[in-house]
Protein backbone atom coordinates (compact mmCIF):
# COMPACT_ATOMS: atom_id res chain seq x y z
CA UNK A 1 0.00 0.00 0.00
CA UNK A 2 2.82 2.38 0.81
CA UNK A 3 3.94 3.42 -2.62
CA UNK A 4 6.70 5.96 -3.10
CA UNK A 5 3.98 8.53 -3.82
CA UNK A 6 2.26 7.97 -0.46
CA UNK A 7 5.62 8.05 1.31
CA UNK A 8 6.41 11.38 -0.37
CA UNK A 9 3.03 12.83 0.64
CA UNK A 10 3.62 11.72 4.22
CA UNK A 11 6.98 13.49 4.21
CA UNK A 12 5.47 16.65 2.71
CA UNK A 13 2.73 16.70 5.33
CA UNK A 14 5.42 16.40 8.01
CA UNK A 15 7.18 19.40 6.44
CA UNK A 16 3.88 21.29 6.39
CA UNK A 17 3.42 20.58 10.10
CA UNK A 18 7.00 21.62 10.86
CA UNK A 19 6.59 24.92 8.97
CA UNK A 20 3.35 25.80 10.77
CA UNK A 21 4.67 24.96 14.24
CA UNK A 22 7.89 26.87 13.56
CA UNK A 23 6.32 30.02 12.15
CA UNK A 24 3.50 30.11 14.70
CA UNK A 25 3.86 29.49 18.42
CA UNK A 26 2.05 27.05 20.72
CA UNK A 27 -0.11 25.65 17.92
CA UNK A 28 1.26 22.08 17.82
CA UNK A 29 -2.02 20.37 18.73
CA UNK A 30 -4.05 22.70 16.50
CA UNK A 31 -1.81 21.99 13.50
CA UNK A 32 -1.87 18.24 14.17
CA UNK A 33 -5.67 18.28 14.41
CA UNK A 34 -5.97 20.08 11.07
CA UNK A 35 -3.63 17.68 9.29
CA UNK A 36 -5.20 14.51 10.75
CA UNK A 37 -8.67 15.85 9.94
CA UNK A 38 -7.56 16.71 6.40
CA UNK A 39 -6.07 13.23 5.89
CA UNK A 40 -9.22 11.52 7.16
CA UNK A 41 -11.75 13.93 5.55
CA UNK A 42 -13.07 14.66 9.02
CA UNK A 43 -14.98 17.87 9.72
CA UNK A 44 -13.28 19.77 12.54
CA UNK A 45 -14.07 22.72 14.74
CA UNK A 46 -11.62 24.89 16.68
CA UNK A 47 -12.74 26.47 19.95
CA UNK A 48 -10.96 29.64 20.94
CA UNK A 49 -11.04 33.40 21.30
CA UNK A 50 -10.80 35.64 18.22
CA UNK A 51 -7.34 36.80 17.20
CA UNK A 52 -5.31 33.67 17.96
CA UNK A 53 -4.35 32.78 14.37
CA UNK A 54 -6.92 30.04 13.72
CA UNK A 55 -7.80 31.28 10.24
CA UNK A 56 -4.18 32.31 9.56
CA UNK A 57 -2.90 28.78 10.19
CA UNK A 58 -5.53 27.25 7.90
CA UNK A 59 -4.75 29.79 5.17
CA UNK A 60 -1.06 28.89 5.45
CA UNK A 61 -1.95 25.22 4.93
CA UNK A 62 -4.12 26.05 1.92
CA UNK A 63 -1.22 28.05 0.46
CA UNK A 64 0.93 24.90 0.64
CA UNK A 65 -1.55 22.91 -1.47
CA UNK A 66 -1.50 22.88 -5.29
CA UNK A 67 -5.10 22.67 -6.55
CA UNK A 68 -4.16 22.62 -10.25
CA UNK A 69 -5.27 19.10 -11.13
CA UNK A 70 -8.55 18.91 -9.18
CA UNK A 71 -11.97 20.26 -10.03
CA UNK A 72 -13.59 22.86 -7.83
CA UNK A 73 -13.04 26.11 -6.01
CA UNK A 74 -9.82 25.68 -4.01
CA UNK A 75 -10.86 27.58 -0.89
CA UNK A 76 -14.08 29.08 0.39
CA UNK A 77 -14.43 31.18 3.53
CA UNK A 78 -17.51 32.66 5.15
CA UNK A 79 -18.04 34.36 8.50
CA UNK A 80 -21.42 33.55 9.98
CA UNK A 81 -23.71 36.20 11.40
CA UNK A 82 -27.31 37.33 11.52
CA UNK A 83 -27.00 39.07 8.14
CA UNK A 84 -25.59 36.02 6.32
CA UNK A 85 -28.10 34.46 3.94
CA UNK A 86 -28.04 31.11 2.08
CA UNK A 87 -26.88 33.04 -0.99
CA UNK A 88 -23.66 33.97 0.84
CA UNK A 89 -22.95 30.31 1.50
CA UNK A 90 -24.54 28.37 -1.36
CA UNK A 91 -24.62 30.88 -4.21
CA UNK A 92 -27.20 33.24 -5.66
CA UNK A 93 -30.55 31.81 -6.83
CA UNK A 94 -31.56 31.76 -10.49
CA UNK A 95 -34.61 34.04 -10.45
CA UNK A 96 -35.88 33.03 -13.89
CA UNK A 97 -35.63 29.33 -13.03
CA UNK A 98 -37.56 29.98 -9.81
CA UNK A 99 -40.29 31.88 -11.68
CA UNK A 100 -40.68 29.02 -14.13
CA UNK A 101 -40.37 26.02 -11.81
CA UNK A 102 -41.04 27.36 -8.31
CA UNK A 103 -37.81 25.69 -7.15
CA UNK A 104 -34.62 27.42 -6.04
CA UNK A 105 -31.60 26.65 -8.20
CA UNK A 106 -28.31 28.33 -7.36
CA UNK A 107 -25.19 29.42 -9.20
CA UNK A 108 -23.00 27.62 -6.67
CA UNK A 109 -19.60 27.85 -8.36
CA UNK A 110 -17.22 29.67 -6.01
CA UNK A 111 -19.33 28.84 -2.98
CA UNK A 112 -19.44 26.02 -0.41
CA UNK A 113 -20.96 23.30 -2.66
CA UNK A 114 -18.11 23.86 -5.15
CA UNK A 115 -15.29 24.21 -2.60
CA UNK A 116 -12.49 21.70 -2.00
CA UNK A 117 -11.40 23.23 1.31
CA UNK A 118 -13.85 25.38 3.28
CA UNK A 119 -13.59 27.44 6.45
CA UNK A 120 -16.53 28.87 8.35
CA UNK A 121 -15.66 31.27 11.14
CA UNK A 122 -17.93 32.04 14.11
CA UNK A 123 -19.85 28.95 13.07
CA UNK A 124 -22.48 28.91 15.81
CA UNK A 125 -23.71 32.34 14.84
CA UNK A 126 -25.35 30.54 11.91
CA UNK A 127 -29.03 31.44 11.51
CA UNK A 128 -31.81 28.91 10.94
CA UNK A 129 -32.28 30.00 7.35
CA UNK A 130 -28.70 29.03 6.45
CA UNK A 131 -28.68 25.92 8.65
CA UNK A 132 -31.84 24.57 7.02
CA UNK A 133 -30.92 25.43 3.43
CA UNK A 134 -28.68 22.43 2.78
CA UNK A 135 -25.69 22.98 5.05
CA UNK A 136 -26.36 19.80 7.06
CA UNK A 137 -26.74 17.70 3.91
CA UNK A 138 -23.41 18.96 2.61
CA UNK A 139 -21.69 18.15 5.90
CA UNK A 140 -23.46 14.80 6.36
CA UNK A 141 -23.68 13.39 2.87
CA UNK A 142 -21.39 15.52 0.74
CA UNK A 143 -24.42 16.29 -1.41
CA UNK A 144 -26.16 19.51 -2.40
CA UNK A 145 -29.70 19.59 -3.77
CA UNK A 146 -29.76 22.26 -6.44
CA UNK A 147 -33.19 22.59 -7.98
CA UNK A 148 -34.09 19.07 -9.05
CA UNK A 149 -30.42 18.03 -9.29
CA UNK A 150 -28.40 16.36 -6.56
CA UNK A 151 -24.80 17.58 -6.77
CA UNK A 152 -21.90 15.61 -5.34
CA UNK A 153 -19.78 18.30 -3.73
CA UNK A 154 -16.02 18.66 -4.15
CA UNK A 155 -15.54 19.13 -0.40
CA UNK A 156 -12.43 17.38 0.91
CA UNK A 157 -12.01 19.29 4.18
CA UNK A 158 -14.32 21.49 6.24
CA UNK A 159 -13.13 23.47 9.24
CA UNK A 160 -15.06 25.83 11.45
CA UNK A 161 -14.16 27.93 14.44
CA UNK A 162 -16.15 29.29 17.34
CA UNK A 163 -15.65 31.03 20.66
CA UNK A 164 -18.40 28.95 22.31
CA UNK A 165 -19.97 25.51 22.06
CA UNK A 166 -23.75 25.06 22.20
CA UNK A 167 -24.90 23.71 25.56
CA UNK A 168 -25.97 20.08 25.76
CA UNK A 169 -29.36 18.73 26.80
CA UNK A 170 -28.14 17.92 30.32
CA UNK A 171 -26.92 21.47 31.02
CA UNK A 172 -29.10 23.30 33.54
CA UNK A 173 -29.27 26.55 31.55
CA UNK A 174 -29.67 24.99 28.10
CA UNK A 175 -31.82 26.99 25.68
CA UNK A 176 -33.81 25.93 22.64
CA UNK A 177 -31.27 27.62 20.35
CA UNK A 178 -28.53 25.41 21.84
CA UNK A 179 -30.55 22.27 21.13
CA UNK A 180 -31.03 23.34 17.49
CA UNK A 181 -27.28 23.85 17.13
CA UNK A 182 -26.50 20.39 18.53
CA UNK A 183 -27.41 18.75 15.22
CA UNK A 184 -24.68 20.83 13.58
CA UNK A 185 -22.28 20.42 16.49
CA UNK A 186 -22.47 16.62 16.29
CA UNK A 187 -21.19 16.74 12.72
CA UNK A 188 -17.76 17.75 13.98
CA UNK A 189 -15.86 14.62 14.92
CA UNK A 190 -12.61 16.58 15.44
CA UNK A 191 -12.54 19.25 18.10
CA UNK A 192 -9.56 21.23 19.31
CA UNK A 193 -9.08 23.97 21.87
CA UNK A 194 -6.80 26.77 20.64
CA UNK A 195 -5.42 28.94 23.43
CA UNK A 196 -3.65 32.31 23.26
CA UNK A 197 0.14 32.27 23.54
CA UNK A 198 1.10 32.01 27.21
CA UNK A 199 4.92 32.04 27.16
CA UNK A 200 6.34 35.58 27.18
CA UNK A 201 9.38 34.54 25.15
CA UNK A 202 7.07 33.21 22.44
CA UNK A 203 5.09 36.46 22.55
CA UNK A 204 8.31 38.36 21.83
CA UNK A 205 9.09 36.00 18.94
CA UNK A 206 5.57 36.55 17.60
CA UNK A 207 6.09 40.33 17.64
CA UNK A 208 9.39 39.97 15.77
CA UNK A 209 8.25 37.23 13.36
CA UNK A 210 8.52 37.62 9.61
CA UNK A 211 4.89 37.62 8.46
CA UNK A 212 6.01 37.10 4.86
CA UNK A 213 7.89 33.89 5.64
CA UNK A 214 6.73 31.24 3.16
CA UNK A 215 7.19 27.50 2.86
CA UNK A 216 8.77 25.69 -0.07
CA UNK A 217 6.24 22.88 0.42
CA UNK A 218 3.66 22.50 -2.35
CA UNK A 219 1.57 19.33 -2.13
CA UNK A 220 -0.69 18.50 -5.09
CA UNK A 221 -4.29 18.20 -3.90
CA UNK A 222 -4.56 15.12 -6.11
CA UNK A 223 -1.89 13.47 -3.92
CA UNK A 224 -3.80 14.42 -0.77
CA UNK A 225 -6.94 12.86 -2.30
CA UNK A 226 -4.95 9.64 -2.89
CA UNK A 227 -3.81 9.84 0.73
CA UNK A 228 -7.41 10.27 1.90
CA UNK A 229 -8.54 7.34 -0.24
CA UNK A 230 -5.81 5.16 1.33
CA UNK A 231 -7.36 5.50 4.81
CA UNK A 232 -9.55 2.41 4.50
CA UNK A 233 -6.50 0.26 3.76
CA UNK A 234 -4.74 1.14 7.02
CA UNK A 235 -4.90 -1.85 9.35
CA UNK A 236 -6.15 -1.46 12.93
CA UNK A 237 -4.92 -4.46 14.96
CA UNK A 238 -7.32 -6.02 17.42
CA UNK A 239 -5.18 -4.80 20.34
CA UNK A 240 -5.46 -1.16 19.24
CA UNK A 241 -9.23 -1.52 18.85
CA UNK A 242 -9.41 -3.00 22.36
CA UNK A 243 -7.51 0.00 23.72
CA UNK A 244 -9.97 2.36 21.99
CA UNK A 245 -12.84 0.58 23.75
CA UNK A 246 -10.89 0.61 27.03
CA UNK A 247 -10.43 4.39 26.85
CA UNK A 248 -14.12 4.96 26.03
CA UNK A 249 -15.21 2.72 28.91
CA UNK A 250 -12.83 4.34 31.39
CA UNK A 251 -14.03 7.83 30.42
CA UNK A 252 -17.60 6.74 31.10
CA UNK A 253 -16.81 4.91 34.36
CA UNK A 254 -14.39 7.41 35.87
CA UNK A 255 -15.56 10.76 34.51
CA UNK A 256 -19.10 10.18 33.15
CA UNK A 257 -17.93 11.21 29.67
CA UNK A 258 -20.08 9.25 27.22
CA UNK A 259 -18.54 8.23 23.89
CA UNK A 260 -21.36 7.08 21.63
CA UNK A 261 -20.84 3.94 19.51
CA UNK A 262 -21.06 6.18 16.43
CA UNK A 263 -18.30 8.51 17.64
CA UNK A 264 -16.18 5.53 18.74
CA UNK A 265 -16.42 3.95 15.30
CA UNK A 266 -15.84 7.16 13.34
CA UNK A 267 -12.78 7.93 15.47
CA UNK A 268 -10.96 4.99 13.92
CA UNK A 269 -10.21 7.10 10.84
CA UNK A 270 -8.40 9.69 12.95
CA UNK A 271 -6.31 6.85 14.42
CA UNK A 272 -5.63 5.56 10.90
CA UNK A 273 -4.73 9.09 9.76
CA UNK A 274 -2.17 9.31 12.56
CA UNK A 275 -0.54 6.13 11.24
CA UNK A 276 -0.55 7.39 7.63
CA UNK A 277 0.88 10.73 8.74
CA UNK A 278 3.76 8.75 10.25
CA UNK A 279 4.21 6.71 7.05
CA UNK A 280 2.74 3.48 8.41
CA UNK A 281 0.09 1.22 6.88
CA UNK A 282 -0.70 -0.36 10.25
CA UNK A 283 -1.78 1.38 13.44
CA UNK A 284 -0.02 0.96 16.75
CA UNK A 285 -0.80 2.16 20.24
CA UNK A 286 0.94 5.52 19.68
CA UNK A 287 -1.78 6.40 17.13
CA UNK A 288 -4.34 6.58 19.94
CA UNK A 289 -2.99 10.11 20.47
CA UNK A 290 -5.46 11.17 17.77
CA UNK A 291 -8.41 10.36 20.07
CA UNK A 292 -7.68 13.54 22.04
CA UNK A 293 -9.48 15.37 19.22
CA UNK A 294 -12.67 13.30 19.20
CA UNK A 295 -13.29 11.99 22.73
CA UNK A 296 -14.31 15.22 24.48
CA UNK A 297 -17.54 17.21 24.56
CA UNK A 298 -16.86 20.03 27.03
CA UNK A 299 -13.72 22.07 27.64
CA UNK A 300 -13.39 20.69 31.17
CA UNK A 301 -13.21 17.16 29.71
CA UNK A 302 -10.04 17.81 27.72
CA UNK A 303 -7.44 17.18 30.41
CA UNK A 304 -9.25 14.06 31.63
CA UNK A 305 -9.33 12.63 28.11
CA UNK A 306 -5.68 13.46 27.44
CA UNK A 307 -4.49 11.98 30.73
CA UNK A 308 -6.33 8.71 30.11
CA UNK A 309 -5.09 8.45 26.51
CA UNK A 310 -1.47 9.03 27.45
CA UNK A 311 -1.76 6.63 30.38
CA UNK A 312 -3.07 4.03 27.95
CA UNK A 313 -0.32 4.69 25.42
CA UNK A 314 2.12 4.03 28.25
CA UNK A 315 0.61 0.61 29.07
CA UNK A 316 3.10 -1.42 26.97
CA UNK A 317 5.99 0.27 28.77
CA UNK A 318 4.42 -0.48 32.16
CA UNK A 319 3.68 -4.07 31.09
CA UNK A 320 7.26 -4.52 29.86
CA UNK A 321 8.59 -3.38 33.23
CA UNK A 322 6.27 -5.83 35.00
CA UNK A 323 7.29 -8.71 32.70
CA UNK A 324 10.97 -7.96 33.22
CA UNK A 325 10.54 -7.87 37.01
CA UNK A 326 8.72 -11.23 36.90
CA UNK A 327 11.46 -12.75 34.74
CA UNK A 328 14.17 -11.59 37.11
CA UNK A 329 12.16 -12.80 40.11
CA UNK A 330 11.83 -16.28 38.60
CA UNK A 331 15.55 -16.49 37.90
CA UNK A 332 16.46 -15.09 41.34
CA UNK A 333 14.24 -17.67 43.06
CA UNK A 334 15.85 -20.43 41.01
CA UNK A 335 19.37 -19.31 41.88
CA UNK A 336 18.48 -18.92 45.58
CA UNK A 337 16.90 -22.38 45.71
CA UNK A 338 19.96 -23.95 44.07
CA UNK A 339 22.32 -22.15 46.44
CA UNK A 340 20.31 -23.21 49.52
CA UNK A 341 19.76 -26.84 48.53
CA UNK A 342 23.01 -27.86 46.86
CA UNK A 343 24.63 -28.53 50.29
CA UNK A 344 21.87 -30.97 51.20
CA UNK A 345 22.25 -34.74 50.80
CA UNK A 346 20.66 -36.25 47.71
CA UNK A 347 20.59 -32.79 46.12
CA UNK A 348 18.71 -32.89 42.77
CA UNK A 349 18.60 -29.54 40.87
CA UNK A 350 16.36 -30.88 38.10
CA UNK A 351 13.00 -29.98 39.74
CA UNK A 352 14.26 -26.46 40.45
CA UNK A 353 15.30 -25.95 36.81
CA UNK A 354 12.04 -27.52 35.63
CA UNK A 355 10.00 -25.13 37.76
CA UNK A 356 11.94 -22.08 36.49
CA UNK A 357 11.62 -23.15 32.83
CA UNK A 358 7.89 -23.75 33.32
CA UNK A 359 7.37 -20.34 34.94
CA UNK A 360 9.38 -18.56 32.25
CA UNK A 361 7.44 -20.38 29.54
CA UNK A 362 4.13 -19.34 31.12
CA UNK A 363 5.40 -15.75 31.23
CA UNK A 364 6.28 -15.81 27.52
CA UNK A 365 2.82 -17.24 26.73
CA UNK A 366 1.22 -14.53 28.84
CA UNK A 367 3.09 -11.86 26.88
CA UNK A 368 2.03 -13.28 23.50
CA UNK A 369 -1.55 -13.71 24.68
CA UNK A 370 -1.85 -9.97 25.35
CA UNK A 371 0.45 -8.77 22.54
CA UNK A 372 -0.49 -10.96 19.59
CA UNK A 373 1.16 -8.45 17.22
CA UNK A 374 4.26 -8.15 19.34
CA UNK A 375 6.36 -6.64 16.52
CA UNK A 376 4.29 -3.47 16.94
CA UNK A 377 5.51 -3.02 20.53
CA UNK A 378 9.29 -2.83 20.57
CA UNK A 379 9.57 -2.38 24.35
CA UNK A 380 7.51 -5.55 24.98
CA UNK A 381 9.25 -7.45 22.19
CA UNK A 382 12.61 -6.72 23.82
CA UNK A 383 11.46 -8.26 27.11
CA UNK A 384 9.93 -11.23 25.32
CA UNK A 385 13.24 -11.90 23.58
CA UNK A 386 15.05 -11.70 26.94
CA UNK A 387 12.60 -14.24 28.43
CA UNK A 388 13.23 -16.60 25.51
CA UNK A 389 17.00 -16.19 25.97
CA UNK A 390 16.65 -16.96 29.69
CA UNK A 391 14.71 -20.14 28.92
CA UNK A 392 17.54 -21.27 26.63
CA UNK A 393 20.20 -20.36 29.22
CA UNK A 394 18.42 -22.21 32.03
CA UNK A 395 17.87 -25.23 29.78
CA UNK A 396 21.59 -25.37 28.93
CA UNK A 397 22.54 -24.94 32.59
CA UNK A 398 20.14 -27.74 33.52
CA UNK A 399 21.81 -30.15 31.11
CA UNK A 400 25.29 -29.16 32.26
CA UNK A 401 24.47 -29.83 35.90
Amino acid sequence: MHSDKLKLTSQQLKEMYHFITTKYYEVDEFALCIILSLISKTHMIALGQPGIAKSAVLREIVEMIDFTDVEGTPYFHVQMGADISPSNVLGAPDIEYYKEHGIIKRAYEGFLPHAIVAFCSEFYRVNDQVANSGLLTILNEGEFKNGTDVIQTNLRFFMADTNFFPKQADDLDVEESDLRLQALHDRFLSRVLVKPITDDENKVKMILMDDNQQSDVKIPMADIVDFQDAIDSVVIPNQVALYMVHIANELQNKHHIFISPRRLKLSRNLVRAHALFNNRSKCNIADLEALQFSFWQKEEDIIKVKDLIYDTIGIPKKDAAEYRALMESIVDEMETAIENKQVLPNYDPDPIFSQAIGDLTKLSERILDKYTHIDDYSVVKSVYKDVQDRIKEVTVERHVL
